[in-house]
């Protein structure tokens, strides 16, 4: 027994209002495929921006993890070399004050992604508030070296 085809009836235009209506059938998918597409493509647009927002995040979080990791450090204390740990402490701190801009930058991505009400604005505004917070727990270990 072969498979069952589905004749489909074709439907043959004879008229000019016929065509026009056809014409307006096509057109009117046609509206709705590119409306359609339009969505996706703004969709996955979206999504573009929040993975470069989270890559950057994460890297910076990475890295303010290992520079507390540096400044829990607590070699300082031991009064030997002195000035081998200034000449440290003071590049550790440049290092720091240079990373200062991607945190503002970061802020600027994630405020104006959260105000255009993105898709992902609750882990936008998640991510952000985890940041700060290393960001000032890493300031507040810096500040404790300079004592």
């Amino acid at each position: 027994m072969e498979g069952n085809i589905v004749v489909k009836e074709v439907n043959i235009l004879v008229t000019a209002e016929d065509i026009q209506d056809r014409r307006d059938q096509v057109l009117s998918r046609y509206t709705q495929f590119r409306a359609d597409a339009k969505l996706k493509r703004d969709k996955l647009e979206e999504s573009r921006h929040f993975l470069y927002f989270k890559r950057d995040a994460d890297e910076l979080e990475s890295w303010i993890h290992e520079k507390l990791q540096v400044a829990s450090d607590e070699s300082y204390k031991d009064p030997t070399n002195l000035q081998a740990k200034i000449q440290k402490n003071q590049a550790f701190e440049a290092e720091v004050a240079d990373h200062s801009n991607a945190i503002v930058k970061l802020d600027n991505t994630g405020s104006e992604m959260i105000a255009r009400q993105h898709f992902a604005s609750d882990i936008i505004r998640q991510k952000l508030d985890e940041l700060h917070r290393l960001w000032e727990l890493l300031l507040s270990r810096l500040a404790q070296l300079d004592c």
